[in-house]
């Protein structure tokens, strides 16, 4: 399959179903950092999978964002995609679809927002962080943001956001508790003590997170502002830190 977006190829990715039930087929572009899903695909894929997707797209020879092609094409059946808004839960969150329903086209960014694993800075964080860096780069497109006029990019008008290490792990409890749910019925929920924690790995990794951030420090080795923090030592870019960060250290 050919990327709507760059024109490259893409590469073939096995994902875990929810609930265990097999495998979905995606086709990631690792050239400008999207993927392809077709049908149902994006609500099917597990909590776990989508974690270990936010690790494709933060390895050290992925490629980069670029802005949006104004005129994406399905790259089953060639027709023009649609730009769609949707809602899950209390996330808005938008991408491209086929309007034969063949699937849907999705940036990094988009994805991430569609899990509720990125949010928008504060007005207080945006505040504090235009006392330190002056641009930087959309999570969305790629495209310089100078942060000192906007808070949005001027090109997709993405807001400037980072990852939630927080939130992955709310998301990825709920998940949980709705998978032992479906899967016990009415039965107590002591009953499955015995059962592997899959959000464990991801709580450890925070407790580290918490310990690692000496990183971000000056060369005079005074403490960085929190908000700067959040960009997990890379200044210019509010996603790459914080997936890369993530990654690694849930073994990515």
């Amino acid at each position: 399959m050919t990327c709507p977006n760059c024109r490259t190829p893409m590469t073939p990715y096995e994902a875990e179903r929810l609930y265990g039930r097999g495998a979905i087929a995606l086709d990631l572009c690792r050239s400008c950092l999207s993927a392809w899903f077709d049908d149902k695909e994006l609500l099917q894929i597990s909590p776990a999978a989508a974690i270990r997707l936010l690790g494709e797209f933060a390895k050290d020879d992925a490629g980069r964002r670029v802005p949006i092609d104004p005129a994406l094409a399905c790259p089953r059946c060639d027709h023009a995609l649609v730009e769609t808004h949707d809602r899950q839960r209390n996330t808005r969150f938008w991408y491209h679809r086929c309007p034969r329903g063949h699937g849907r086209f999705m940036t990094s960014y988009q994805f991430l927002r569609a899990k509720d694993f990125v949010r928008p800075l504060s007005e207080a964080e945006m505040t504090e962080l235009r006392q330190h860096i002056r641009q930087i780069n959309c999570a969305n497109c790629g495209a310089a943001v100078d942060i000192e006029r906007d808070a949005i990019c001027g090109f997709c008008r993405t807001p400037v956001a980072i990852v939630d290490p927080e939130q992955v792990r709310k998301v990825l409890e709920q998940q949980r508790q709705a998978e032992q749910a479906e899967e016990m019925g009415a039965k107590p929920v002591r009953q499955a003590q015995g059962r592997p924690d899959p959000t464990l790995p991801l709580t450890l990794a925070l407790e580290r997170l918490r310990a690692e951030r000496v990183w971000a420090v000056t060369p005079a080795a005074s403490r960085q502002p929190a908000v700067l923090d959040l960009f997990f030592g890379n200044a210019t870019d509010p996603i790459a830190g914080g997936l890369r960060v993530l990654s690694r250290l849930l073994g990515g």
